[in-house]
């Protein structure tokens, strides 16, 4: 009986000490909700669609104001420029053991459809983004191009955008709560730009060297990542020595943690 009982209690304490490792995916009208141990972020669902809140877990302010867009892809082909429209559909593809892999859909005013599969892990700041557009047109396109994929708005006050080369291109803005960034080891550039001469600025990726001429039905697909973190600059920048590894999976856990269908999934009906 006093084995049981100290069983019972090591098993108790292990409940309380041990970390949730677990990603919870739900949504709402407007937003696809991911909340980590780090970050929350709200994927917009409306055009332009893409991350239109983050708060870091603690924090109090988003470090993205609201507006029309914020990250979004665009190309400047067929007589104009078309962006991310509003998301078509989107889909949990994997979600347990402290991470999820999220799809989500659009299409743009032109003839380009873009699936956007974002893996979020609980123990790190980073989202990876594997991002494949497929030509849904009669007449040949080109993948990638006009320093648009993708590109970040922050609709909000900050200081500037700061811009890195090394060891691939990077790019951060820094506000009170934290860092907003991006990383592209395919990119040859990451270029920023003033809104008609005004603070703040846009920061993006060019992956223009990796653009592919589509004909009806081809694809291409670029990986790049985002990131929502605390600190600044610094330690947006020393997170591009990471952001291409695969965190840990699974390993200790909490009873919560370990179910095969976590409360996010029951939520959202996947």
């Amino acid at each position: 009986m006093k084995r049981l009982l100290c069983f019972s209690v090591v098993v108790l304490c292990l409940w309380s000490v041990l970390p949730l490792l677990a990603v919870d995916v739900s949504d709402d009208n407007s937003y696809v909700i991911i909340e980590t141990q780090g970050y929350t972020v709200h994927w917009k669902k409306a055009a332009q669609m893409g991350y239109m809140q983050a708060f870091l877990t603690g924090g109090q302010n988003s470090l993205i104001g609201i507006g029309s867009r914020a990250l979004y892809h665009s190309s400047s082909y067929a007589g104009g420029w078309n962006d991310w429209a509003a998301m078509t559909e989107w889909e949990v593809l994997e979600e347990g053991g402290g991470k999820a892999v999220v799809q989500y859909i659009s299409e743009d005013a032109g003839s380009k459809e873009y699936t956007c599969v974002a893996s979020y892990y609980d123990s790190v700041p980073y989202i990876k983004h594997e991002l494949t557009v497929t030509n849904t047109g009669n007449t040949d396109v080109i993948s990638f191009e006009s320093n648009h994929d993708p590109m970040f708005e922050p609709n909000m006050d900050m200081d500037e955008v700061m811009t890195w080369a090394q060891p691939f291109p990077h790019a951060c803005w820094v506000v009170n709560d934290g860092f907003v960034a991006l990383y592209g080891p395919e990119a040859e550039a990451a270029p920023l730009s003033e809104r008609d001469g005004r603070n703040p600025g846009r920061m993006g990726l060019n992956h223009n060297s990796s653009g592919k001429s589509l004909s009806k039905g081809e694809s291409a697909t670029i990986t790049y990542y985002v990131a929502f973190g605390a600190g600044d600059e610094k330690d947006a920048d020393d997170l591009a020595a990471d952001v291409q590894d695969e965190p840990p999976i699974g390993g200790a856990v909490s009873p919560v943690g370990s179910l095969t269908t976590s409360w996010g999934r029951i939520r959202t009906g996947y």
